[in-house]
């Protein structure tokens, strides 16, 4: 436990928090709720309408006869959409908070999966630097049983189970320097950003 930091870490789920383009998504979602609510506030008057015609005195209009001349004025006015309107605002309203909710609940995903994703990336780590020393070490131990089986100290089996645990040491540590590749890059997907440019 004592590679990870917590601080380190709440640098990285900032990021994440920052860059992520799927925060945009929601947080796009919630300005255009808040802008459907004012629409709604404002429609209000749709509800009324105004009209009005000019016919001169001195033209004849053969398809639409019409008995004033002059100026005509009409004001209409909808009950049924002034009804409408409170529902439509609470609705909108309530768009803005299931927004709202989505955004928080991504947040406590995202979080989640930094955090599962950073102590795998420590884990990853930590192997890598354990199969670097246990490589190294058996690397040491075959050169040196190598030296005796070459004066003719040791047995031959000795020798060859050296090489074999050796290249079984090699072979610990390019998987475990695979697995710390894919641990970092995952990590990275989240971040938008190379893990050595958090701050």
């Amino acid at each position: 436990m004592t590679d990870i930091s917590y601080v380190f870490l709440e640098k990285l789920i900032a990021t994440a928090k920052e860059n992520y383009p799927r925060m945009n998504n929601f947080e796009g979602r919630i300005k255009i709720a808040q802008t459907t609510v004012g629409q709604e506030q404002l429609s209000w008057l749709d509800a009324f309408s105004f009209n009005y015609v000019y016919n001169p005195n001195n033209s004849l209009d053969r398809v639409n006869p019409t008995l004033f001349n002059g100026y005509q004025a009409a004001f209409n006015f909808n009950l049924s959409s002034i009804l409408q309107k409170p529902g439509n605002v609470k609705q909108a309203k309530e768009s803005v908070k299931l927004a709202q909710y989505d955004l928080d609940e991504y947040n406590l995903t995202l979080e989640a999966e930094v955090k599962r994703r950073y102590f795998s990336y420590v884990q990853a780590l930590a192997n890598l630097r354990l199969q670097t020393k246990a490589s190294s070490d058996a690397l040491n131990i075959s050169r040196e049983i190598k030296t005796k089986y070459e004066k003719s100290e040791t047995t031959f089996e000795l020798y060859t189970m050296s090489q074999m645990s050796y290249s079984g040491a090699v072979q610990s540590k390019i998987t475990a320097e695979s697995n710390f590749l894919i641990a970092k890059a995952s990590l990275e997907e989240l971040l938008t950003k190379k893990v050595e440019e958090v701050q």
